[in-house]
């Protein structure tokens, strides 16, 4: 029966109508929402175990019948990883035929790709411009977009959503933020839509030579402290948004609402799971898409930490659940003004400059509104290096193998600074300790323990 509720709502109560789904989202009850995601998630789990080699094979190597399947408990302790994109080739993971295709970036060494149909994108596009509507976007308003298009989909999903509304709006992609400073005044934009990190850099262009009118900001990719926020609120005398998501939910995870406090999740298109809460509740969120056919997911595992938020919230997406901003990565992969980074990219980047010795640690520290990449070394005293020579090497190599970080630090996006310890330093004691190569100093971590 309520296989046909989703469409019997799309076809006869909302048509294309972002006003008359913001107002769904308002009045559903919550009891309906749980049950039509709990046939949509059945719905989902049959179609990649008929269809895609992944999820068959694992299937029948845990003895789950797909056609059994209720609820995500009934899956047991089976999840789908980032690792598991990696190892597999993508159309291991593939149900339908693919028209878009996007990429993560800096996580590993290998990209994850995820392909989607123009519909999917589309359809995801619409539900973001009721995320949109919620923050006060009109048609009558006018948006400029500064996000990257470089494999990226958050451009792509935001243009779908922009049509959607019918405003006018102008995609910059990721101009340099003096560039964009100088192009973009004269078309009186009053909504931005940006980099977290960028934003940080053309706010204080903007702090020097002049701000204009700007109804809201809306600012996604990474995480954005509460100290940056209101700076930033302060400069442009606006509200800043932030929305959360990633390549593998198109995007389209959650977005905050004018109280700014959580993530509303996307539930018309996802069934979020918390794995393993602590005593707080935070633990990591998991995710399975509930509406996509050409690579649909079953219990992706995000990695980042979070928890589900309680509290009720009075506006129009009051139905959809929140979660709290998110508090720190299952392992060593950070989101920052330099980008997704992780290991393998220091390792790569500190192994093309000789004269330094193993030990290493990058930490992302935040002592004002820009993050600060430190990169913690021991010099190899028989290498030959001082600390000057060592920095200048280094950024030289940065720009060599990884121009899409050396572009983001050019921009001001973040800023490097090397810190040279005497040898032993960074090493903690103890008989077979591990170095924790890549560590967030810019949050609390109390959160994460119970």
């Amino acid at each position: 029966m309520f296989e046909a509720v989703p469409t019997l709502l799309e076809t006869l109560l909302l048509g294309r109508s972002i006003e008359r789904r913001a107002t769904l989202a308002r009045r559903v009850p919550r009891w309906l929402v749980d049950r039509i995601q709990d046939s949509e998630f059945q719905q989902t789990v049959r179609l990649v175990g008929e269809r895609s080699p992944f999820y068959r094979q694992r299937f029948a190597e845990l003895g789950i019948d797909p056609r059994l399947v209720r609820r995500p408990e009934d899956l047991g302790e089976f999840y789908t990883t980032s690792a598991d994109l990696r190892a597999r080739d993508t159309e291991d993971f593939v149900c339908g035929k693919p028209e878009a295709g996007f990429e993560t970036t800096g996580t590993t060494a290998k990209n994850k790709r995820v392909y989607f149909s123009n519909e999917e994108v589309r359809d995801i596009g619409f539900e973001g411009a009721v995320g949109l509507w919620n923050l006060g976007l009109r048609p009558d308003d006018r948006v400029v977009d500064a996000f990257d298009y470089a494999f990226w989909n958050a451009g792509i999903t935001l243009m779908h959503s922009l049509n959607a509304m019918g405003c006018f709006h102008v995609i910059a992609s990721k101009l340099p933020p003096a560039d964009f400073y100088e192009r973009v005044r004269d078309y009186r934009f009053n909504v931005m839509i940006v980099d977290t990190a960028w934003l940080v850099t053309l706010t204080e262009i903007a702090r020097e030579r002049g701000t204009w009118p700007i109804k809201f900001i809306l600012s996604g990719s990474e995480n954005m402290t509460e100290q940056t926020r209101a700076w930033i609120e302060s400069v442009w005398q606006t509200r800043v948004y932030q929305a959360y998501g990633q390549t593998e939910s198109l995007g389209a995870t959650g977005i905050e609402c004018p109280a700014q406090k959580g993530y509303h999740l996307n539930e018309f298109n996802f069934k979020f799971e918390i794995l393993n809460p602590n005593a707080e509740g935070f633990g990591e969120l998991v995710f399975t898409t509930l509406t996509r056919k050409v690579m649909p997911f079953v219990r992706y595992r995000s990695n980042d930490i979070t928890r589900i938020l309680d509290e009720p919230c009075g506006c129009a997406l009051r139905s959809m659940r929140r979660i709290d901003k998110i508090v720190g990565r299952g392992d060593e992969i950070v989101s920052c003004g330099m980008g997704m980074i992780s290991p393998w990219i220091f390792e790569k980047w500190l192994a093309g400059v000789s004269g330094l010795a193993d030990d290493w640690q990058v930490a992302v520290v935040q002592p004002g509104p820009r993050d600060v990449i430190e990169v913690r070394l021991e010099l190899d005293e028989a290498g030959g290096q001082t600390p000057q020579s060592a920095e200048a090497a280094l950024l030289r190599h940065l720009e060599e193998i990884f121009p899409y970080y050396y572009k983001n630090f050019r921009m001001g996006m973040y800023d490097v600074q090397f810190k040279f310890l005497p040898r032993g330093t960074l090493r903690p004691a103890g008989p077979r300790r591990k170095l924790r190569r890549v560590v967030d100093e810019r949050i609390p971590v109390a959160a994460l323990h119970s």
